[in-house]
């Protein structure tokens, strides 16, 4: 049950964007919003020393939240306003208060956000305990109808409960399934690999699904002409290191797909 989203926003346009997506999907959902925006200090000008007041930088931190709430009138969101890392202040209130659902922006991809200033949304999908729904520039809401899930089935998929959990959220959007599998060539569909795809099939005998195998040299590319062919409206992957999805996606592949996917990506961890 999704009953309490936690949406970061920076007050950017793309926040405006990411606010508008999850508030209809919360309509749908039935869900209460939180919005929160974190802050640093600034840097210090040496030359002059000065180092504005830390009331001032809340204050007006608290305005900008303002003028954004503004623009969705016919909503009702709850507020925080904080200082502290992004990442780690979103992961602390999303467990400590019980969020069901972190949803945050993401601009794009480029040599200066991937490599050296990396990506809030990123961290988050990778660390968070709490899935995490990544938003991509310029997405627009639309009923949820198909859902991809990236299996890599070469993995032991008896030790891992993450099956249940996409099959949770299949069925709670009332959605369909197609799960989506990525080879290298043909002979990777070896013994092991069929048997994850009939224990999945399995678990997932009571829900609409499909099973899609697609075979390019480069995991992420091929999940990506995926969903560009397919249509799907969000795609879920497990950046979890040591999982079923440890091979399918290692930290390159999960920070490609979270970077360049042309629809949400819901991460959620085992």
């Amino acid at each position: 049950m999704i009953r309490k989203i936690l949406v970061g926003v920076d007050f950017s346009e793309h926040s405006k964007f990411v606010v508008k997506y999850v508030s209809q999907l919360a309509h749908k959902l039935s869900a209460d919003v939180t919005l929160i925006h974190t802050y640093t200090l600034p840097i210090v000008n040496f030359e002059t020393g000065y180092i504005p007041p830390m009331d001032d930088i809340q204050k007006e931190a608290e305005a900008e939240m303002k003028v954004l709430l503004d623009q969705f009138s016919g909503y009702k969101f709850n507020t925080i306003v904080k200082m502290g890392f992004a990442s780690e202040v979103i992961l602390d209130i999303a467990e400590s208060q019980g969020f069901d659902l972190i949803a945050v922006g993401i601009m794009g991809h480029g040599f200066l956000k991937e490599k050296l200033i990396g990506s809030t949304a990123y961290e988050l999908s990778r660390d968070s305990k709490v899935p995490v729904l990544v938003i991509p520039k310029n997405a627009v809401y639309e009923e949820i109808k198909k859902v991809a899930f990236a299996c890599d089935f070469h993995h032991d998929l008896m030790g891992s409960d993450l099956y249940l959990k996409v099959k949770n959220i299949v069925q709670y959007l009332g959605c369909e399934l197609e799960i989506v599998s990525v080879l290298s060539d043909e002979k990777e569909a070896d013994v092991k690999f069929a048997e994850g795809y009939f224990y999945l099939e399995k678990k997932l005998d009571h829900i609409p699904h499909q099973h899609f195998f697609v075979t390019h040299k480069h995991a992420a590319e091929g999940i990506l002409e995926y969903i560009k062919v397919r249509k799907s409206h969000w795609i879920i992957i497990s950046p979890l290191k040591h999982s079923l999805f440890e091979n399918l996606f290692k930290e390159s592949v999960t920070k490609e797909i979270v970077f360049h996917s042309p629809v949400p990506v819901l991460a959620l961890h085992e």
